[in-house]
């Protein structure tokens, strides 16, 4: 990052602003800030409050109906049909070639995984359902885990429940004027309490406008480092946390080249929230 070129620029004939002053502030001692159209509008966090909410009701229907004996295909039909519904579009759906709308990663997948007919939920399972879609071309995106059936072993239970208090301890080190690095430092900090790997090959991200957008936000890491947090950022926050080994590997049997594996193929489990950044923390836009 060449930090000599000044990514924050006040507006012409506008005063500076206490926001510009402390971004500014922290540019100056060569931290990463962000730009200011990284800064959502009051309109746009309107658009974006309703997409998350749409979002959320799409997760609700998909809890509905998750039990042993359904399929995954099942489970992208239920959101196909929410979308329709709601006047929604499936952002994954032909997202750079994935094939369904919805992601659903059992078990040892960790993520990106695809939906199929012959992919039947058993008692046990744990299943990662990870939704995102806008309306009105504004986007809301998050994740949950099931256990299907409501019981599974202990091991795995308890992973669903760390990998959670990831996402809120992330959720708490999120404040206005820290850093990401932040975020990931907390996170790794408590998945490692457990020896559990936090994986680094895939992040959260800014989004909103796109379903992808600045900043990364990294799972691991340490503190002061990254992008300066500023109110109006909207962002996920989504540790992906794996039972053994941090590393992963993409399926070879996967055509599309996307569902994502534990490098030791150990469980894994992620939850994700969509978050606005605001002068006294974050606020939850979609779960």
């Amino acid at each position: 990052m060449n930090f000599k070129k000044k990514r924050w620029h006040c507006l012409p004939g506008q005063p500076i602003t206490a926001l510009d002053k402390q971004v500014m502030y922290w540019e100056n001692k060569g931290k990463l800030v962000p730009t200011r159209d990284m800064i959502k509008t009051p309109e746009q966090i309107a658009g974006i409050r309703i997409a998350g909410k749409v979002n959320t009701g799409c997760l609700d229907a998909v809890a509905a109906i998750i039990r042993p004996g359904i399929s995954t295909q099942d489970i992208d039909d239920v959101c196909m049909q929410y979308c329709k519904d709601n006047n929604a579009v499936p952002a994954c759906l032909n997202y750079e070639g994935f094939p369904k709308s919805v992601c659903t990663s059992i078990n040892e997948v960790v993520c990106h995984g695809i939906p199929k007919k012959e992919d039947i939920l058993r008692e046990g399972d744990i299943v990662n359902v990870d939704m995102t879609l806008s309306v009105n071309n504004y986007f809301g995106d998050a994740s949950r885990m099931f256990i299907v059936g409501g019981k599974t072993t202990p091991e795995k239970e308890q992973l669903v429940r760390v990998a959670k208090e990831c996402l809120e301890i992330g959720a708490e080190a999120a404040k206005p004027y820290c850093f990401v690095g932040d975020i990931g430092h907390a996170i790794q900090k408590h998945a490692e309490k457990y020896h559990y790997g936090v994986v680094r090959d895939l992040c959260g991200h800014g989004v909103g406008l796109a379903m992808h957008e600045e900043p990364e936000v990294l799972h691991y890491g340490h503190q002061g480092t990254g992008m300066l947090l500023v109110p109006g950022m909207v962002f996920t926050i989504e540790p992906m946390i794996n039972m053994g080994t941090w590393k992963v590997f993409i399926d070879a049997d996967d055509p599309y080249g996307w569902e994502v594996i534990s490098g030791d193929e150990k469980p894994s489990a992620q939850w994700e929230h969509t978050f606005l950044m605001t002068e006294t923390g974050v606020e939850v836009l979609s779960y």
